[in-house]
């Protein structure tokens, strides 16, 4: 359901009833089960540069490179006491990973793997699912299915012009999710060394000297937790 909407009105027939945030897991409500998705900082930063460039977020097109785009806006790096960065975000995630209630996704495990993906939630949120519907659900996971039901996966644009209820509009403005085509950005060796700064200035103290570390320890715990 879009925002604006009374979810113990709207939906409350649903069970369990999910819902989607871009807060960091300090933020959100307390009381729930949580899911949370890893992915390589860079491979986030190509994405999220080409997601939003498509919009034509004007910080982004002001930004002129991708390099430029990390290391001089706050979408990625965040901003000191108002956004966090895609490390704080990792850094809450490694703190909480024992966590019973708490389940870290690897994004390059999901895409290699979904039906193993679809199982180790149905397990997580305690939810019986038939091998036909765990390989249903993974095929309408796909960026392929994605990218031929676009419709389904818009943002609430016009649903945010009435309501008046987003700082910023072009973050909303209409794009496709999914791009089956390679990106042709690449970030310069000024990008690179901002983010191997940032990893071990944030990370680096927890056992994770690199991403791929940080990655293989949850896909590890995963495996054992939901064998």
């Amino acid at each position: 359901w879009d925002f604006g909407y009374d979810p113990n009105v709207d939906g409350s027939e649903f069970v369990p009833r999910v819902f989607k945030s871009h807060l960091r897991l300090a933020s959100v409500y307390r009381g729930c089960k949580y899911v949370v998705t890893i992915r390589d900082p860079l491979a986030t930063t190509r994405s999220f540069y080409n997601f939003l460039l498509a919009k034509k977020v004007p910080p982004v097109l002001e930004a002129g490179s991708m390099t430029k785009f990390l290391t001089d806006t706050p979408l990625v790096k965040g901003t000191e006491g108002v956004r966090g960065s895609i490390w704080e975000f990792y850094k809450e995630y490694y703190i909480c990973k024992d966590c019973p209630s708490v389940l870290i996704l690897v994004y390059e495990h999901m895409v290699k793997d979904l039906p193993s993906t679809v199982r180790m939630l149905a397990k997580f949120m305690n939810v019986d699912l038939k091998e036909e519907t765990v390989q249903k659900v993974a095929s309408m996971g796909t960026k392929e299915f994605m990218a031929q039901h676009m419709d389904k996966f818009e943002e609430p644009y016009e649903r945010a012009k009435q309501l008046g209820r987003i700082a910023d509009l072009s973050h909303c403005s209409p794009a496709d999710k999914v791009n089956l085509k390679k990106h042709n950005h690449e970030l310069g060796d000024e990008g690179i060394f901002f983010l191997e700064k940032q990893w071990n200035k944030h990370m680096g103290s927890y056992d994770c000297e690199t991403y791929e570390d940080f990655a293989d320890m949850i896909q590890e715990q995963n495996n054992e937790r939901f064998k």
